[in-house]
């Protein structure tokens, strides 16, 4: 690897990510002999530069939030020959980076990309969509707007939106129907949440057996009697295996396609563009990412 386009959110963390600039590169200079930062100011900037780069580059890294991982795995996961990945975190959860093992102090991960260690990894596709962490309906999207950033950090932001939901009465339930290459479940639920990674939020305990080179999703359908022990189960970050909870579905699977009445917002790894029905499935070992010793 020697030619390297930094997609660098100078906003990420309150603007401290922005004041690391230059010793971000110097350090990355030491290993990478072309090195260029494309400070984004938009929402989009970060990929319509990672399109026109395209295979003109070997490495692509992503110095910013999840918002900014998210953008930049749309940008790249389409593209007939891809470059390799990699991730400075500068937000609150920076949950992907810690998934593969990088340090969340940004000149500390900036290091450790310098070692050039990579693994080739599953990522999610939800109809035009990707996604590496989750793809959730349900209880996760009604109340995304709401998040404190304090609250965030304390219990993981799926706690707290299960937890002012609750306090708020208004847990919403739906039907759903899903169908597998194994069975086609038809049931009522509050939440579904189809993983991949195994941080939530800054938290790990709804997948913690989960693997990024596997070829398979972790799936969890939330009935609403299990919403109080599946918040407790949060908090605790106990995870879901040491759980008697029978009113929780769990599945692995490659691919699912789901129908919902009434049809439900999606969240993809925070970010929510599309709505159910929709076709989820895994492109095997689709990216290549330098992660952390």
């Amino acid at each position: 690897m020697k030619r390297v386009a930094v997609i660098f959110n100078p906003a990420a963390g309150n603007g401290v990510l922005g004041k690391l600039e230059d010793q971000i590169k110097e350090i990355l200079e030491t290993d990478f002999s072309d090195v260029v930062i494309y400070k984004t100011n938009q929402p989009g900037h970060g990929a319509n530069v990672v399109k026109k780069l395209g295979s003109h580059v070997d490495l692509v890294i992503a110095a910013g939030g999840d918002g900014t991982v998210h953008e930049l795995i749309n940008a790249l996961a389409p593209l007939p020959v891809r470059p390799a990945f990699a991730i400075i975190p500068g937000g609150t959860s920076n949950d992907f980076s810690r998934e593969i093992g990088m340090l969340q102090q940004p000149i500390r991960a900036t290091e450790q990309i310098t070692a050039k260690q990579t693994k080739w990894i599953d990522i999610g596709q939800s109809d035009q969509h990707y996604f590496l962490n989750f793809w959730g309906i349900g209880l996760i999207t009604q109340v995304s707007e709401t998040v404190d950033s304090n609250s965030k950090q304390n219990i993981g932001r799926l706690a707290y939106y299960l937890k002012t939901i609750q306090s708020m009465n208004k847990v919403n339930g739906f039907q759903f129907k899903i169908e597998t290459e194994k069975e086609t479940i038809e049931d009522d639920a509050v939440m579904i949440i189809v993983g991949n990674g195994t941080y939530i939020g800054g938290i790990r305990a709804l997948f913690p057996q989960g693997d990024i080179q596997d070829g398979l999703f972790d799936v969890l359908i939330i009935k609403e009697a299990s919403v109080q022990a599946f918040l407790s189960m949060l908090q605790s970050k106990v995870g879901i295996q040491n759980q008697n909870m029978e009113e929780i579905i769990p599945l692995q699977e490659n691919r699912i396609k789901i129908q919902t009445t009434p049809n439900q917002k999606i969240d993809c790894d925070g970010e929510r563009k599309s709505d159910t029905p929709s076709t989820i499935k895994v492109l095997p070992k689709h990216i290549q990412m330098i992660i952390g010793q």
